[in-house]
Order: structure tokens, then C-alpha cells, then sequence
């Protein structure tokens, strides 16, 4: 999985589909890499709570695969998560997101 990196006073944490399996393995992921506390519910009401209090400049940089059907019922457990994110970072001035659908070569 990738890391979180600082630069220029704003956390980066990428979110790779390829890197994360399912929905379970990224609010784990999220957990660990902001701070959330250790009774994080990991569902996208405890997820949009815990954005709400990030108050450090932060980055999510989703990167989302294009080859994936809008049928997978992956693609539309991220589909969701990323609407909650990006709801967030709306009433959060410290969280911004950033969403990128990618074409990986094979």
C-alpha cells in the first residue's frame, strides 16, 4: 500500500483501487493512515465524521480504474466512498480531494 507523504505543509495519501481489494481493506487503510481512533466504525458515516475533524491541510488523491464495470459492486461501494469524501472536504477547509480515473497499461 502506498504511504502518506508530506509535502509543502499538505498531507498526500493516495488511494489506489489496485492497491486496496474492497471496501473493508480501505476504511482500515484511512484508519491507520489519518489517526482515526481505534473504534472507527468502518462505515462512510463514521468515515464522513472523522474527515470532519481533520483540522492539519490534507490531501486524498483517489485513483480510480477505468476498466472497471459500473455494474461491480466494488465500483459502486467506491462510487459511494468517494461521494462522501468529496462531501467532506466541502465543509472541512483542511481536506481536499481529488478524484482521477486512470487507464493503467497492462
Amino acid at each position: 500500500m502506498s504511504e502518506q507523504v508530506r509535502m509543502r505543509d499538505v498531507y498526500e495519501v493516495p488511494i489506489d483501487e489496485r492497491d486496496l481489494l474492497d471496501i473493508s481493506t480501505i476504511h482500515d487503510y484511512l484508519r491507520v493512515t489519518l489517526g482515526f481512533p481505534e473504534h472507527y466504525g468502518k462505515n462512510l458515516a463514521a468515515l464522513h465524521d472523522c474527515l470532519g475533524d481533520i483540522s492539519e491541510p490534507t490531501r486524498l488523491y483517489v485513483m480510480r480504474d477505468a476498466t472497471m464495470s459500473p455494474d461491480d459492486e466494488y465500483a459502486q461501494q467506491m462510487d459511494r466512498l468517494c461521494m462522501v469524501l468529496l462531501r467532506a472536504a466541502r465543509e472541512n477547509p483542511a481536506l481536499s480531494v481529488a478524484i482521477n480515473t486512470v487507464r493503467w497499461p497492462e
